[in-house]
């Protein structure tokens, strides 16, 4: 049982870190190449979405189409497609194109603040205490990463927060849509079926094979990681983990990836940040567990 465990925690962590180093890796085609990442967006969730589906396939060949003989769950599935997965990837890479990687990963880790708050306005759930002070905790620690700690200052543009925030509620979007799909249906499939759609779509926005960037072997090393590590196999590892781990442990693990981003930043792009940014960081990660330790202790008082 142990050993199991242990296998859960650390498929979920090298997901985590696959999906951190995508960032840095990002940031250097967006800074030092002509790649656009509407191209980059149809290639990497066209191979991923391709790699997954074999995979699955290989796996259990039978169940791959099931989800297209349901007309509901197939609309469900192209809505997750397009306005979940595909939105909130596309918004990691245009706001990694307007800030950096760990800023972007950070804000990313809005998501959870917008479901509580989408919950409120849609749902009209009122959220408990304990969310009260996550959503509190990540409006600080945003304040303080956008600002550096000047009160009247912004250290990342406007654009950039404007996409930081869309990249939250695209987060929360990706997580809401899919909910009973990944009830009825195997994640993995959803997921395989999600990236190849997204692949379509953005190829035919911007086709690979037009207006294609010069490729030196730096720029195709890094597109394949992005692709197969930073993409792929980082979500087959990630929920690979799940059938060892619990949802709530496997996303408390997914704090390593804003920590890889920023050591992969640091190290490799030289980008340096001040103790208020490094703070306000922290703050925003923090909220993955005071969410889960306060409905951890929920579920105990029941």
């Amino acid at each position: 049982m142990i050993q199991q465990r242990r296998k859960g925690i650390y498929l979920a962590i090298l997901g985590s870190i696959f999906w951190g180093i995508q960032g840095p890796v990002s940031q250097w085609l967006f800074t030092d190449t002509p790649i656009a990442p509407e191209w980059l967006m149809g290639v990497k969730m066209g191979l991923s979405g391709l790699f997954l589906l074999g995979y699955a396939f290989s796996k259990q060949p039978k169940t791959v189409t099931a989800v297209w003989r349901q007309p509901r769950d197939a609309g469900r599935l192209l809505a997750f497609a397009i306005l979940g997965l595909s939105a909130v990837q596309y918004a990691y890479f245009l706001t990694i194109q307007a800030s950096n990687a760990p800023t972007t990963t950070i804000l990313q880790q809005l998501g959870t603040v917008m479901i509580i708050i989408i919950s409120l306005v849609i749902y009209h759930k009122t959220p408990n205490r304990t969310e009260l002070i996550a959503v509190i905790v990540a409006l600080l620690g945003t304040w303080l990463l956008v600002t550096k700690g000047q009160l009247t200052q912004l250290s990342i543009s406007g654009a950039a927060l404007g996409l930081g925030l869309c990249l939250g509620f695209s987060g929360a979007l990706n997580t809401l849509i899919p909910g009973k799909l990944f009830q009825k249906y195997d994640t993995l499939v959803i997921v395989a079926w999600a990236m190849l759609i997204g692949g379509v779509l953005f190829n035919v926005i911007h086709p690979f094979w037009v207006d294609a960037p010069p490729m030196n072997m730096p720029t195709i090393i890094s597109v394949l990681f992005i692709a197969i590590f930073g993409t792929a196999l980082a979500n087959l590892c990630f929920l690979g983990s799940l059938n060892y781990i619990t949802p709530t442990t496997a996303g408390l693990l997914n704090t390593f990836e804003p920590l890889a981003a920023t050591i992969g930043t640091v190290l490799f792009l030289k980008t340096s940040f001040n103790h208020w940014e490094v703070i306000g960081g922290l703050l925003v990660i923090s909220t993955v567990f005071i969410l889960s330790f306060g409905n951890r202790r929920g579920i105990s008082k029941k």
